[in-house]
């Protein structure tokens, strides 16, 4: 019978019992919550996000990959999917960033993409008809924080005027200044100074129901 693949929960807690760590100290060395923690050790079909996971790999001393038959939650290519929305549209203020789940990635497939570790990605809910037919309204998209320059044109996450927007950015006749592009005809194009963009990152992937 080929032996059963550990998971990481099982690790975290083999090694707490083994080390004698309790709950509270590591989410004092780890930087993770004790209800998280509590959460994982109290429940076998829990789980955490891939940065909580890398923290406590990282307080525990674990090292966890293919060759052992286990991959942490981070190694794994999860991404967090956050509860906000990027307007395509006329805007979206954002109040908050609470993390309703995680996607799974294959690690490879996000290697082709993008050289962020998973913990710089994001996916979050497109609102609005602006970027059509491109991006339709309640598409998610995968976000990758670490490309926040405009040296490129392409599709990007941006803030302004204090509203998180989803748009195409191009360049400009005027020095210092770029594009936002709508790809819905009937919505008007900005020529906007970069120092007025909050640049949060780059869409790389479009996920939608069918």
């Amino acid at each position: 019978m080929p032996m059963s693949k550990k998971t990481f929960r099982d690790q975290i807690l083999e090694t707490m019992a083994e080390s004698g760590i309790s709950m509270a100290e590591l989410s004092r060395v780890s930087g993770v919550s004790y209800d998280v923690i509590n959460k994982l050790k109290r429940r076998e079909d829990s789980s955490t996000s891939a940065e909580n996971a890398a923290a406590l790999s990282r307080a525990l001393g674990i090292t966890m990959t293919s060759d052992s038959g286990s991959q942490s939650q981070a190694d794994a290519g999860l991404v967090a999917v956050y509860d906000v929305e990027a307007s395509a549209g006329h805007g979206a203020v954002v109040d908050g960033e609470q993390v309703l789940c995680n996607m799974a990635f294959d690690a490879a497939f996000l290697r082709r993409m993008t050289d962020a570790k998973p913990a710089d990605l994001a996916i979050i809910r497109v609102k609005g008809h602006s970027m059509e037919p491109t991006l339709l309204d309640d598409d998610h998209v995968l976000v990758d924080r670490t490309k926040n320059s405009l040296s490129f044109d392409g599709l990007f996450v941006i803030r302004f005027d204090d509203v998180l927007h989803i748009k195409r950015v191009g360049r400009s006749a005027q020095r210092g200044n770029v594009m936002v592009i709508s790809d819905h005809p009937s919505y008007r194009d900005l020529d906007m100074p970069k120092e007025d963009l909050d640049v949060i990152g780059r869409v790389l992937w479009v996920g939608r129901k069918v």
